[in-house]
């Protein structure tokens, strides 16, 4: 195991696979259960994604002309659907090859777990959907190796509080100053960075303009080139920050 890295943390929306622009989908199915003359464009979701938690649900609600006394009840109902949704969408998008994962992060994980370094997973993603979904870009057996899944019901505040990542440290007895963490949105790095861990950022789709002067570490795709490695990883948990033209330098 590497002396320096106890637990590599990942994201999963946008850092695993690029499945932003799911939940975007996701919400216009639901607008068309719901019976509603509603579309979101990319850009519309992109403008609603500046804010997280139930935000988006609250504009749901303001379409659906009910009393506030019911907005709780609906939003989780709303929130229940529109998971559902998704995680439909999502398996369908990889058993037809619509949908793959990001380049470059199967072979980042068999390298992390061939060095005996246990692998977690931290999202905002609630639980059982979160798990289908590995389950589906990953199989079945690099589920059940994961160390911990915790979703996005695990902690009662989203990124960028860091209280889903002290959580998997903590489940998994292993100290933030330990672990290092990948994530795509400056939402996520800055959750990482609050909880005391180093953070290597690949932007997803709707996150290439966020501001990451924070993290840690950046590149462009975790394929490369030069595809992202464990020797990487190690060279910027033992050096500090590594930012070169978006690449990773090796600083061996």
């Amino acid at each position: 195991m590497s002396a320096g890295i106890k637990l590599l943390i990942s994201d999963l929306d946008g850092t695993i696979l690029e499945t932003e622009d799911y939940h975007r989908l996701a919400y216009n199915a639901l607008f068309r259960e719901l019976g509603l003359q509603k579309s979101w464009s990319k850009q519309d979701y992109v403008d609603r994604l500046q804010t997280m938690g139930g935000n988006k649900f609250r504009e749901v609600f303001s379409w659906l002309g009910l009393p506030e006394k019911e907005f709780e009840l609906t939003k989780k109902k709303l929130y229940q659907q529109k998971t559902r949704l998704y995680t439909e969408l999502i398996t369908e998008g990889l058993s037809s090859g619509k949908l793959s994962l990001r380049s470059g992060i199967k072979p980042l994980f068999d390298e992390v777990q061939k060095a005996g370094i246990p692998i977690a997973i931290g999202t905002a993603c609630v639980g059982w959907a979160a798990r289908e979904v590995v389950s589906s870009g990953l199989g079945i057996d690099f589920l059940e190796s994961l160390a911990v899944l915790c979703g996005g019901e695990s902690t009662k505040k989203q990124k960028p509080n860091p209280d889903i990542y002290l959580l998997v440290a903590e489940k998994c007895g292993v100290s933030p100053c330990s672990c290092i963490v990948l994530e795509d949105t400056r939402h996520g790095m800055l959750a990482a960075k609050n909880a005391g861990m180093t953070c290597l950022v690949s932007p997803s789709e709707f996150a290439k303009d966020h501001d990451f002067s924070e993290a840690d570490g950046y590149v462009a795709s975790w394929g490369g080139p030069p595809q992202v490695t464990l020797k990487n990883l190690e060279n910027m948990k033992n050096h500090g920050r590594l930012d070169n033209d978006f690449l990773m330098p090796d600083l061996s």
